[in-house]
Formats: C-alpha cells, structure tokens, sequence
C-alpha cells in the first residue's frame, strides 16, 4: 500500500505543470498590482510559451523557461526576468529589471484561474483632472476610466506622456487598477467621496503619491508638451555621439545638411519609447523623400556602450529601425543635459527636438502620449505632421551649418 501512495505522489508531481491562465500580483509595499500570465506549449510538443496580460492587452515573453517546478519568464525589451516556484495551483518568487534609476526586485505571486472581472461603477467612468502631491510640490495629471469587456479600465495621462492602459478592481466607492508591463510598475488606489476622488499612486516597490482628481470641466488641465523642455536657438543644435558601429556621427554629417531633423531622444528601457518609435518610422518613411532626417540618441541606464550597445541594437532590429541611433550616454537629467547642454528642463523619454534646413531649434516635444490617450494621441500625430510639413517648405538655399 505505501509503494503505491508513493507512487501516486510521483505521479502527480510529474505532472504538475505551468501551463494555463494565471491571476498574478507583485507585491507593492502600498498593495497588490493585479496582471494575468497565459503560459502554454505548442500543439505538438516542445518549448514553452507565454504572455503577460493587462485587460484586453497581451504581450509576449521573449523567452519561457520550465525546469521541474523553477518557471523563468523573461521579458528581454526591458532586461526582466519573472522566476517562480511552482508549488500545485501557485506560483511564487519575483521580478527583477534593470530600471531606469538602477536595479530593482519586487515580490511576486499567482494563482490559477482568471482575474475577477468587475465593471467600473457608473459615476466613476468619465475624464477626471487629478493633482499629484509632490516633495517638489504639486503636478496636474488626467484619468480616463471606462467599463471595457474586461471590467475597470483605464489610464493615467500626463502633461508628457500616458502611463499605458490600466486594469482591476472596483466597488461602489472604490478602485484599485495598475499597469505591469516589464519596465512600468504602476498602481492607482483611490475613494470617491462625494464629487472628489482622493487615492495614491504607487510606482515601483514603494513610491508612493498622493493625489486628489475632481470631475474634468473641459478646461485645459495639462501643461503643453511644448512647454517642458527648452533648447537654445541661437545657434545649430549640436550632438556628436557613436554609432552602434563606433563611427562617431554628428550634427555636422553630410546626410543632415540642408535637411529638417528630428533628434530623438529615447531609452530602451522606457514602454513610451517602444510605443512612439513606430510613429517616428511612419513619419520617416512618409517625408525622407522630401528631405526629413531622424536620429535616435539613446540614452541608457548603464552609460556603459558595452552593456547599451546590445539593448539597442536589439531595440533597433525589434523596430526595423531604418536611421541612425547613437550611444549617448546615461538616462540621468544631468547627463542628458551635460551631453546636449542646449537644452534645459530635458527629462521626460521621449523627447523629439524639430530641427529646421539650418540647424536651429523649432521645437522641442517633450513625451509621447500613446493610443491610450486616445483624442490626445491624434492630435499629437497631428501636430508632428504639420510641423514637419512647414518645415521642409522653407527655402534651403540660404541654410547654413
């Protein structure tokens, strides 16, 4: 009889397997952040494959690693790795990433089964224009709730940029909806009380904002995206940095004189930047031909074109990326700002500077609002378009470098 019990408990712990649809947390010091992990195999065998899911949008791991009951999920756009235990109908370990300001690990846990869906309470869904309670003092931002086929839905729109599209929980009175991608770790909280939400939002491991929204008049509530960051137009915009081939590039090359520029500055670490690169690519294929020019400044955690260099030639082949990205540095504002000392106020990723047949400044937009911002997001594809259009109309004779 013991011989068989044993032989029952092997047999069901050869079985035990990942495979399926899981409800997943990190762990926050301010609480959880809910997501979902899908993770299968091919019909006939071999391998593992997988996604991480927020509502209605998935993306794929690039690369799923089961070894007994250690589960690996690696997310390589951002440098990320989910390892687990698979323990039954659980799993259990941690995330870990590079960052933008340096290396972090975040608990992390899962249950099998799907995320509750729950709808967004009707006097939630709408525009809200909500104040974030700074050290620095205080900065305006904009939610967006909606009841979507996946419950709560929403997203968090800045003066720079939108924070992606959240998802979670909600009751008559109150919500809790984060965004997980691999690099953001974002999770709003929050209380309606009368005509005014109050809550906070927690990025990361344990920052955490508070914050008070009332319902939105129409009225503008964000700062203009051009209105961030400043640059000198006294004179051409320069920058001279390597190529991923080493060859030093700079604002001197023969392929931008004459030209209008657009001086990407992006990150490979930074979701905004993979969302609005595509928008550059469109923008590039629509006007080379009438003499736009784009040039990528990566810059990166590290600093260090050893370790930068194979991210963004990675970003570069995801992409297809058909002009130029330079190694310039690392993401600190003040490096940013030592390297391109033409510009003040620069840290927002990205930020794209508009350079005429000259060479000088014509604008500087600071972020990317992507397709979860929705009317914000056109009206911004709009603008670039526009720009450049009156841009490459100006007379090139007379330019000089």
């Amino acid at each position: 009889m013991l011989a068989l019990l044993l032989q029952g408990a092997v047999a069901l712990t050869a079985v035990a397997s990942p495979e399926g649809t899981w409800r997943a947390v990190l762990d926050l010091a301010g609480g959880p952040l809910p997501f979902a992990l899908q993770i299968g195999r091919p019909a006939g065998g071999g391998g593992w494959f997988g996604q991480l899911c927020n509502g209605e949008k998935c993306q794929a791991f690039s690369k799923v690693g089961v070894e007994g009951n250690s589960v690996t999920l690696e997310i390589a756009d951002y440098a990320a790795t989910m390892t687990a235990k698979l323990r039954g109908d659980s799993l259990a370990g941690s995330y870990r990433n590079v960052g933008s300001n340096g290396p972090r690990t975040i608990p992390f846990r899962a249950a099998r089964g799907r995320p509750p869906v729950t709808p967004a309470p009707r006097n939630l869904v709408g525009r809200w224009d909500a104040t974030f309670f700074q050290d620095l003092g205080t900065s305006p931002r904009v939610f967006e709730f909606r009841d979507g086929p996946y419950g709560i839905q929403g997203t968090l729109i800045s003066s720079t940029s939108d924070y992606g599209p959240f998802s979670g929980t909600a009751s008559a009175d109150s919500f809790a909806i984060g965004y997980f991608d691999g690099s953001f770790v974002y999770l709003i909280t929050g209380k309606m009380k009368g005509d005014t939400l109050r809550g906070i939002f927690h990025a990361g491991l344990r920052t955490q904002t508070p914050w008070q929204a009332v319902r939105s008049s129409g009225a503008p509530h964000l700062k203009a995206p051009t209105e961030i960051t400043f640059a000198d137009t006294s004179q051409p915009f320069r920058f001279r940095f390597p190529d991923l081939q080493g060859r030093v590039i700079g604002s001197d090359d023969p392929r931008f004189k004459g030209k209008v520029v657009l001086v990407d500055i992006f990150g490979t670490w930074c979701p905004t930047c993979h969302e609005g690169t595509p928008e550059l690519i469109r923008l590039y294929n629509r006007y080379r031909g009438r003499g736009l020019e784009i040039v990528g400044l990566a810059f990166e955690v590290s600093g260090d074109s050893a370790v930068d260099g194979p991210l963004v030639r990675r970003y570069r082949d995801k992409f297809r990326i058909p002009f130029p990205l330079l190694l310039a540095g690392s993401s600190d504002v003040e490096a940013i700002e030592g390297a391109l000392p033409q510009l003040r106020g620069a840290g927002a990723f990205p930020t794209i500077v508009f350079l005429g047949r000259d060479g000088r400044v014509r604008r500087v937009h600071a972020g990317f609002h992507g397709l979860a911002a929705g009317a914000q997001h056109q009206r911004q594809v709009r603008e670039f378009e526009v720009e450049i259009e009156k841009l490459l109309a100006e007379n090139s004779v007379n330019s000089k470098r």
